[in-house]
């Protein structure tokens, strides 16, 4: 890989890139950190149809903060790349900074989706990203701007209150609710709800809208009699008033409370070894439950 020197006068920068927002501040320390101990890392850089002159590939933020620390020349790695492969370089270095946030890389690859007409499957495939990651970054604009700003990433760590991409997922449901959604974001927060707990409060909400309210101002770990009762609420004024049902024993209601937790599990987020985990988890799971039912048919049988 041969570096070059070539002068910050002779490079601009792309029109095209999908980073379009920098940090004046952030732009500010990094210039100062140039002046102090140079440019230790080169931006990459193609030539253009000006003689003389290159266009950025990636280090954009890199090349703005050397101006701004009065550098004449910086160190530059030319490459020839089309335009297709300049954006999707561009995306995967935006991809992998830390301090994007995930709305912001969602733009992005949309960016990069509709200027290269590609389907997801192609996008992902080009990104090193599951189609089923791609979708999720392109389902946080379907989400008020207000939410998808606050969005998140918070990978293997507890969200402590913020809301996260697999909140958001969850989120995205209610987007003909916005009433409902901004109540469920005020819950997250003020809670600290983890994705599981949200996905769980979601489906009550949709499966009963009718008990809205009381659905937001329960326990996490009562949502699961929503998905049970899913009549009319009964009546208990008046004489000719039906009875409740009976009570559930302790045992029932054990196991009709785990249920929900199978549905919070995102196959889509979990590497192959997890995933080889889960089935054989499930596997011994469905040996008890296939005995258990056995023993209860011999019983009521009996």
């Amino acid at each position: 890989m041969e570096i070059q020197q070539i002068e910050t006068r002779r490079i601009t920068e792309d029109p095209l890139q999908p980073r379009k927002h920098h940090s004046e501040e952030s732009l500010q320390g990094l210039a100062d950190s140039i002046r102090q101990h140079g440019m230790l890392n080169p931006i990459t850089v193609t030539s253009t149809a000006d003689e003389g002159r290159f266009q950025i590939v990636t280090g954009e933020r890199r090349w703005r903060a050397a101006k701004l620390a009065r550098l004449s020349a910086i160190p530059c790695v030319v490459k020839d790349l089309a335009a297709d492969e300049r954006l999707t370089v561009q995306l995967i270095e935006n991809l992998q900074r830390e301090d994007l946030q995930p709305l912001e890389k969602a733009k992005a690859i949309l960016h990069v989706k509709t200027n290269l007409n590609l389907t997801n499957r192609e996008l992902s495939r080009r990104l090193g990203l599951s189609e089923r990651a791609v979708g999720y970054l392109l389902d946080l604009l379907a989400l008020p701007e207000d939410i998808g700003e606050a969005v998140v990433s918070s990978p293997n760590r507890p969200s402590d209150g913020q809301v996260t991409e697999k909140h958001a997922r969850f989120l995205k449901q209610l987007n003909e609710e916005p009433d409902l959604q901004s109540a469920v974001v005020e819950r997250i927060r003020d809670n600290k709800l983890n994705s599981e707990d949200t996905g769980n409060l979601v489906k009550a909400l949709k499966k009963r809208p009718d008990r809205a309210q009381e659905i937001l101002e329960s326990p996490a770990d009562h949502l699961a009699r929503f998905f049970q009762d899913s009549g009319a609420a009964v009546d208990l004024s008046g004489d000719d008033a039906p009875r409740r049902p009976a009570a559930r024993s302790a045992y029932a209601q054990r196991i009709t409370d785990f249920l929900p937790s199978l549905s919070g599990v995102d196959l889509g987020v979990l590497t192959l070894p997890e995933v080889r985990q889960i089935e054989d988890s499930l596997t011994s799971l469905r040996i008890a439950v296939d005995a258990l039912l056995t023993a209860c048919k011999a019983r009521l049988e009996g």
